[in-house]
């Protein structure tokens, strides 16, 4: 019996990974695995990143090169993962 206790005690104190990645070169904190492109621009706007919610979000992968996230889309977040968010382009 005590046995299922410590598993239900250990279960219960398990506190959720806090996942770091960057947006623009400033640490952003996310509690959750998955967030879309919307939910990563919000989240880092709440953390002091000086981005808006239009901006355009990218993923910055291996050899610089950058893969577009919409807004909608959803992410596996992991460790240290960068994002780098640019205004929209002005075309007037």
């Amino acid at each position: 019996m005590q046995i299922e206790v410590s598993k239900n005690t250990e279960s219960l104190s398990k506190k959720p990974k806090m996942i770091t990645v960057t947006v623009n070169e400033r640490p952003v904190t996310f509690s959750e695995h998955k967030a879309t492109g919307l939910e990563i621009k919000q989240t880092a706007i709440k953390q002091s990143v000086a981005i808006q919610e239009d901006f355009v979000l990218f993923e910055v992968k291996g050899n610089s090169s950058l893969k577009q996230i919409g807004d909608c889309e959803t992410v596996t977040l992991h460790e240290g993962q960068q994002f780098r968010a640019t205004a929209p382009d002005d075309n007037s």
